[in-house]
């Protein structure tokens, strides 16, 4: 949600179609999250459960099989991608709104990819103990999102795109944090 933010607040300067386009996209990432959540923390739980009992080798098996999620997200993103226009239609997209909306929710979503494996380790790796790693991995997309929106949106005159770009690019440096 703090991408989403930052992204609102940079491209609310562009304009009222631009800031639509953002928030008529907003629910395509929360759908992507949710995936990486549904995995996640039922991961999460049982790792915790099996970790406390010992069971180490099973939490790893348990943990390697969330990241499927990232297999179930890319038939997702895929779907998306083939039926953008409806979906942005459908999302309340005008027509002064859904070409901006289709420029950023299709980098925003083929990115996302990132996403899901991100809030899928999130999960896995708070409940292995090692919260700071979460932290560090999260805070580190986040901030570098709001270094590079700006420099991307207003500098580099990308706009919408440069939105969804410092998104992608700061997502794939948390998935290394990873």
């Amino acid at each position: 949600a703090l991408y989403n933010l930052v992204d609102a607040y940079f491209v609310g300067g562009l304009g009222t179609s631009q800031m639509g386009a953002i928030s008529v996209a907003f629910p395509l990432g929360q759908v992507v999250v949710g995936l990486g959540l549904l995995f996640g923390n039922g991961a999460a739980s049982y790792i915790s459960r099996l970790l406390g009992h010992g069971e180490t080798e099973t939490a790893d098996r348990v943990a390697s099989t969330a990241l499927y999620s990232i297999s179930d997200g890319a038939v997702i993103i895929i779907c998306t991608l083939l039926f953008l226009r409806p979906i942005l239609r459908l999302l309340g997209a005008t027509e002064s709104i859904l070409p901006y909306a289709e420029i950023y929710a299709g980098i925003y979503v083929v990115s996302s990819i990132f996403n899901i494996f991100n809030v899928t380790m999130n999960n896995i790796v708070t409940s292995e103990g090692a919260a700071k790693t979460t932290m560090c991995a999260l805070l580190t997309g986040a901030v570098l999102n709001m270094v590079l929106d700006p420099v991307f949106i207003y500098v580099l005159h990308l706009g919408v795109a440069g939105a969804a770009i410092a998104t992608a690019i700061s997502q794939i440096v948390s998935t290394a944090v990873y």
